[in-house]
């Protein structure tokens, strides 16, 4: 049977075709994203609700300013209308009969006494403001904390799967061993076994911290704003506590400004005039007000009249509202001042725990890198020492753990390096530079 002559060209088609086809599946497979913690900070701060919200709650503070200052200046009104009738009027100016007016009108209105409520309402509005930016403030260092929590775990991931998958290639090694002197003689099938097992153990760690790492670059990249796993760039926990100053300074630094400390004293110095503002109910208050109107049957309006009012209103009685209100805004300014006072001492407490445990955690990092050293070299004497048949594989083992569980408490030290650092950074309002090499 012969071939279609078209058939070289269908053959050539459908190989292109398949070419660029594995070529877009390459090309779809990118290489997985890394961030350093700068960037993972900012992209979450973008991202980030909360951090969002405050930012929201300092615009709607700050409109709260501009409307509070607009009560100094005078509100002005400009309005025209035009009407039309089936019922015709007499014109009394011309005479005429009519069915169409038309008008216009300026009007303006201008409070010249409030009893102090718009000063107090102006001071309220500016610590409003104070206080908005302050919590923003805080609310960025929580996203900072709580960022660098999640970064700190998926560069702690990374690493402790590196270590299980070091853990893995030493027990395969050990099994090397142990096959070879068990074809030598010199080794028991239970040397055998128990190397096997070890493997085994080593290759469902590996597994584990497979599995470990992958929720935390999800959990890395939802906090970004990403989809999908995003990875620490590598190296990334820091190795070295940072240079800092004497703790009664970071107090005294954090008791001037610490994002939740200004917050309540902002917030405390709104309370007091929100209370002024109650009082300034009971004062009088006066308002000039004037107007300029235009009209006419006919286009454009040429009757015109002006008026000039002055109002003076002092409230007597409004059953017990003006207390109730003075009574609530003095009860708040109570327990604004319960917060201010709350948070200076919880600021020095935090200062001192953070830097404690820091220092506490920087001398656990030394320890811990020293304990490797010597997990490290003694598992290399230890395998000198099975090869020749002198140590048991018992003993071998034991030694390979031990190296694990110390590699593993270097990672988890400088993984709380970091939180202490971040945890301090929140208390004093400022970012501190941490030496990632150990």
């Amino acid at each position: 049977m012969r071939k279609p002559r078209f058939f070289p060209a269908v053959l050539a088609i459908a190989g292109v075709t398949a070419g660029l086809a594995v070529f877009s599946a390459a090309g779809a497979q990118a290489p997985l994203q890394e961030v350093d913690l700068e960037q993972a900070i900012r992209l979450a701060l973008d991202n980030d609700p909360a951090t969002v919200g405050a930012a929201a709650a300092v615009s709607s503070a700050s409109a709260d300013l501009l409307e509070a200052r607009g009560l100094w200046l005078p509100s002005l009104t400009m309005s025209s209308g035009y009407s039309n009738s089936s019922d015709q009027r007499v014109d009394t100016a011309t005479g005429r009969l009519v069915s169409e007016s038309y008008n216009a009108q300026i009007s303006a209105s201008l409070e010249l006494f409030s009893g102090g409520r718009r000063i107090v309402e102006n001071r309220a509005a500016a610590a409003n403001l104070k206080a908005a930016g302050a919590d923003y403030r805080l609310q960025t260092f929580q996203t900072i904390l709580r960022t660098t929590e999640i970064f700190y775990d998926a560069a702690a991931s990374a690493d402790l799967q590196r270590l299980a998958e070091q853990r893995r290639d030493r027990a395969r090694q050990q099994l090397s061993f142990a096959e070879t002197r068990f074809d030598l003689g010199t080794a028991t099938s239970s040397d055998m076994l128990r190397a096997q097992l070890e493997v085994d153990n080593a290759e469902l760690g590996v597994l584990n911290a497979e599995l470990m790492l992958r929720t935390a670059a999800l959990a890395l990249g939802r906090q970004i704003g990403r989809a999908g796993e995003i990875h620490p760039v590598s190296s990334s926990l820091p190795g070295q506590a940072p240079v800092l100053p004497p703790t009664e300074s970071l107090i005294e630094q954090a008791v001037r400004s610490s994002p939740s400390v200004v917050a309540a004293e902002a917030t405390l110095r709104g309370r007091q005039a929100e209370r002024l503002a109650g009082i300034a109910d009971y004062l009088p208050s006066a308002t000039l007000s004037g107007g300029y109107d235009w009209f006419a049957f006919n286009f454009p309006p040429d009757q015109r009249s002006w008026n000039l009012r002055l109002t003076a209103s002092l409230p007597i009685f409004d059953r017990f509202g003006r207390e109730a209100n003075v009574q609530r805004a003095a009860a708040r300014e109570r327990f604004a001042e319960a917060e201010a006072r709350d948070a200076v001492m919880a600021v020095r407490v935090a200062v001192e725990s953070a830097t404690g445990e820091i220092a506490s955690v920087a001398r656990g990092i030394e320890i811990a890198n020293h304990a490797r050293e010597l997990a490290l070299e003694d598992l290399r004497v230890l395998e000198e020492r099975y090869q020749i048949g002198v140590a048991t594989i018992l003993e071998l083992q034991t030694s390979q753990v031990a190296l694990t569980e110390a590699e593993v408490a270097v990672v988890r030290a400088r993984q709380a390096l970091g939180m202490a650092v971040a945890r301090l950074e929140v208390v004093l309002g400022e970012r501190i530079e941490v030496r990632t090499r150990e």
